[in-house]
């Protein structure tokens, strides 16, 4: 091996200035990368949480099926008890141009 110095001492003061720099800019991106996936984990955790906990906090309703027990009790509708009947003609589809309206004026 060839008697030479470390790298550190043959640098100009600008290097290790520049040197650490660009380790404390590393350094720093390293530690917002590592908040952000922290944060990111925490919010996707309390949003399952806050999901689980409304879903027991807002049950559904239930239907009563009370009318189903007794169905006599409701009264057929017909013609003449003035309730509805069905349309004496059919209604057809007649085809027509778009109305285009441009403009506001």
């Amino acid at each position: 091996m060839s008697p030479r110095a470390p790298r550190w001492v043959s640098a100009s003061p600008k290097e290790i200035a520049t040197r650490r720099a660009v380790m404390a800019r590393d350094a720093g991106l390293r530690r917002i990368s590592s908040v952000t996936r922290w944060l990111a984990v925490g919010v996707i955790g309390l949003s399952g949480a806050l999901a689980l906990v409304a879903s027991n906090a807002f049950h559904g309703r239930t239907v009563s099926n009370a009318s189903a027990s007794t169905p006599a009790t409701i009264a057929p509708v017909t013609p003449s008890s003035g309730g509805l009947s069905p349309a004496a003609v059919t209604p057809t589809v007649t085809p027509s141009a778009p109305v285009v309206v441009s403009g506001g004026s």
